[in-house]
């Protein structure tokens, strides 16, 4: 069998292309200390769905050009598929480590950029072969693909509100920073539930909300799917001035939510046929 070994002068701008790499981050972080967060509001829809087709556009220029061009080849090779996986592993071990896990500071966002573009790039290159579609690596690599992909992208359209729910129906809500909204459809309490410990403190709530005609019973971590992007959960029980119980629930719309599950879909159906056809035999040079 024979080895192929890089060049030294390959071997170096691959070396060099993960330095810039570990370079951007570090500054990332600097950036984040300075002045917070990633704007991720700015670019909404349609300014992200603008971006994101002026970088897939420059994605594929650059990799047409990967024979004279040095970081189209860096981000083909072996060490950024390595290092994709590294910042991968480091984003979710961080996020998971997290009360409440964002994906808005700008290490992260720069981690999950270089690693959507790396799929890209590996994408193009490998999702087809003298014999045709690679099925079982198109599943995978793109079903991966979709599913960060969505939750990066849509991450600036990703909507979170608060609505008072009570006796009558009502279709206010506010945003987390106090902006009133209006709901397309009503909310309305119908009947609610407070079970309490010996010591007076709860220990389960539940409540029968009527979502636009529609009789639901909304628990906590247990909420009512209105659509597959949108869903609403019972946060607390509040008392108004004039001595009524009302419901406070929470409405989170994920518009590329739909993008996310299929993408999840396609990664399962991929896993699956590389079971069923199991490992396939590579030719040996000798």
């Amino acid at each position: 069998m024979v080895m192929k070994t890089l060049p030294r002068h390959k071997r170096f701008s691959h070396l060099v292309g993960i330095c810039m790499v570990g370079v951007v981050v570090a500054l990332s972080f600097i950036v984040e200390v300075c002045f917070g967060s990633f704007p991720v509001g700015i670019f909404r829809f349609p300014l992200n769905v603008l971006v994101l087709a002026l970088w897939m556009l420059l994605l594929t220029m650059m990799y047409r050009g990967r024979v004279h061009n040095a970081c189209a080849r860096f981000m083909l090779s072996r060490e950024a598929t390595w290092l994709s996986l590294t910042l991968i592993a480091v984003i979710g071990i961080t996020l998971g480590l997290q009360r409440t896990p964002s994906s808005t500071a700008w290490p992260t966002v720069c981690s999950l950029l270089f690693v959507l573009s790396h799929l890209q790039c590996v994408i193009m290159r490998g999702w087809r072969n003298k014999r045709g579609i690679r099925w079982r690596f198109c599943l995978t690599h793109i079903g991966l693909f979709l599913a960060l992909g969505a939750g990066f992208w849509g991450a600036p359209d990703r909507e979170q509100l608060r609505a008072p729910v009570q006796r009558y129906p009502s279709n206010e809500a506010y945003t987390m920073e106090g902006e009133e909204r209006r709901l397309s459809y009503t909310l309305e309490l119908k009947d609610y539930c407070i079970e309490k410990a010996e010591n007076g403190t709860p220990t389960h709530y539940e409540a029968q909300v009527m979502v636009d005609g529609t009789l639901t019973t909304l628990k906590v971590n247990h909420p009512y799917a209105r659509t597959i992007s949108e869903k609403i959960y019972l946060v607390s029980f509040p008392t108004s001035p004039y001595g009524e119980r009302y419901a406070i629930v929470e409405i989170v719309s994920e518009p590329w939510q739909w993008l996310s599950a299929m993408g999840i879909i396609m990664l399962i159906a991929g896993a699956m046929l590389l079971f069923i056809q199991g490992p396939r035999k590579m030719k040996v040079e000798r």
